[in-house]
């Protein structure tokens, strides 16, 4: 399979209208399984995880020696 060295044809999106959201919208609140996530909700969230590049964080690909004590 050949690649193209050329860019790709640009997608086009067409963006909802008003209606069409706001049908959307109501879709997902009425939706019992998955409800929206209220204010205490996200207050309760605690942040996971330690993004960003691991070679850049001091120690990495360091060997500690062990002493004698």
């Amino acid at each position: 399979m050949k690649k193209s060295t050329q860019n790709p044809t640009p997608r086009k999106y067409e963006l909802l209208s008003d209606e069409e959201d706001y049908q959307i919208t109501l879709a997902a609140m009425s939706d019992p399984d998955n409800p929206p996530m209220t204010d205490a909700d996200f207050e309760c969230m605690e942040r996971r995880g330690d993004f960003g590049a691991p070679w850049i964080k001091p120690g990495y690909g360091q060997v500690k020696k062990q002493t004698d004590l």
